[in-house]
């Protein structure tokens, strides 16, 4: 764990829209001004903030910076006290390279909140943004330094030390320590000595410079070169090789997901398999409609030539008081009252047949709605089984994909180890090299030319002692 904030006194600014600009999105390529792109933003979340959106998220940490002195009073504070214009703090946390697979978001999120209770920052507002763009994980920590209830000014004395003995004891907590002269340095400090660890260093590169300050120059740096160069090398392969997982998830959830929609889109007539199940019921029931439609113009237009005669008139009559008994009206009536009803008035004829026609329709149109619910029900289920059958089908390959990358993991984390093992004897090489010197120095013969000379210069000191005193003559 490296907590790391920037260097040149950036660490601070006045600016939530300008941060939020730059690590909410994507860097900025060479002439650019601003992008807008945010792929390499793996995730953010947000403390102390009612919103999800980064961009209301920064003006609200802007309003709450310039409303310190209204918090303040609001909280019935001295308006005295630390303030500054810089209410803009950032620093990142990085993990080793090597813990890239195991980590997961919810670790993450544990660090970067033990990281603000240990500045003292967890009732600050702060959004936490991760990005993927390095061979480390890593997230950026943005506070507002302006407290949302007091008003008061975060302080940042000593920032950097506080985050580094939190790094510390948080990869003890771990089990793993990855920066060993961190834990030196602390244990100097505890002697009330003074120590100053070299800066933007990352992981074991710091030790490295450590353990070489002394050695031969060139074999140093030759070491040096070798060992960044066969670590770039593997983090360059674990990059490729998440980079390749992401893709084979990709096209795995690109398989699933285009036999999902096949299974629930549209046929090449366009129509998806409710409209089709709805379709096919609509064309069984078109033929009787058809001739229920012919069979009522007919029985219209015989109606129409009755009632052109006396004796068709009466007929109708006769065929209206049957229709009202086929839909149930006028029971409690004789035969010959409805008929005299119907015989007197070509309206209620009309409107009887009217009637039988409308309740046809009505007959018709249920019988249609009822086969149109069960074939889609029928067309439901059939979906269903589809859509477990297809997810079945892909189970297997899921398992055998999430195994292999798997592996794939646990042996670059094993290399990763194989690494810091070659790394460290190849250092441990130098500073024996260097201590052997050191002995050798201090245990070596003088040469008969540094014996002559140490004689020769204590012979001169010794004449000097003994050289003759003069004394002053003093005349009588």
């Amino acid at each position: 764990m490296v907590p790391k904030e920037p260097k040149g006194g950036r660490a601070t600014g006045t600016s939530f829209k300008g941060a939020f600009l730059y690590y909410t999105h994507d860097k900025r390529e060479e002439g650019e001004n601003v992008r807008l792109s945010s792929g390499r933003v793996e995730w953010m979340e947000y403390r102390n903030l009612a919103t999800d959106d980064p961009h209301l998220a920064s003006t609200i940490m802007a309003a709450t910076a310039k409303s310190q002195n209204d918090l303040k009073r609001q909280a019935g504070a001295s308006l005295a006290g630390n303030k500054s214009d810089k209410t803009v703090y950032h620093y990142s946390l990085g993990w080793n390279p090597s813990e890239k697979d195991g980590l997961t978001k919810a670790e993450m999120l544990r660090a970067a909140d033990e990281s603000l209770r240990a500045l003292g920052a967890e009732g600050n507002q702060a959004a936490l943004i991760a990005h993927n763009d390095t061979a480390h994980p890593h997230v950026h920590v943005i506070i507002n330094r302006v407290h949302p209830e007091t008003g008061k000014m975060l302080d940042l004395w000593n920032s950097q030390k506080t985050l580094s003995k939190w790094a510390m004891a948080y990869e003890q907590e771990r089990g793993q320590v990855f920066c060993d002269k961190r834990v030196e340095n602390w244990n100097e400090r505890a002697k009330d000595k003074t120590v100053f660890a070299e800066k933007d260093n990352a992981y074991h590169k710091h030790d490295q410079a450590q353990s070489l300050g002394h050695a031969n120059d060139n074999d140093a740096t030759k070491i040096k070169a070798d060992q960044s160069r066969k670590d770039a090398e593997l983090a360059g392969f674990g990059k490729k090789m998440h980079s390749r997982h992401s893709n084979e998830w990709k096209l795995y959830s690109q398989r699933y997901h285009a036999g999902k929609e096949q299974i629930k889109g549209r046929h090449k007539n366009g129509k998806t398999p409710y409209q089709q199940a709805t379709a096919d019921v609509k064309a069984q029931f078109k033929p009787l409609r058809s001739h229920l439609g012919k069979q009522q113009r007919h029985e219209t237009k015989d109606f129409e030539r009755r009632e052109k005669r006396l004796m068709g008139k009466l007929e109708n009559a006769i065929a209206a008081v049957r229709y009202a008994k086929a839909l149930g009206r006028d029971d409690s009536k004789g035969f010959m009252s409805s008929a005299f009803n119907f015989i007197i008035s070509s309206k209620a004829r009309a409107a009887s047949l009217q009637k039988l026609h409308a309740a046809q329709w009505r007959d018709i149109n249920a019988g249609q709605r009822a086969e149109v619910g069960a074939a889609v029900k029928q067309a439901k289920i059939d979906q269903q089984a589809s859509l477990k059958a297809h997810r079945a089908s892909l189970g297997s390959d899921r398992q055998v994909l999430k195994d292999k990358q798997a592996a794939e993991r646990a042996d670059l984390q094993r290399k990763w180890g194989k690494r810091k093992i070659e790394r460290n004897r190849a250092f441990e090489i130098l500073r024996k090299r260097e201590s052997l010197k050191k002995e050798a120095k201090a245990t070596e013969r003088p040469s008969r030319g540094q014996q002559r000379a140490e004689f020769n210069r204590a012979a001169r000191v010794g004449r000097k002692r003994k050289g003759r005193v003069r004394k002053r003559r003093v005349d009588d």
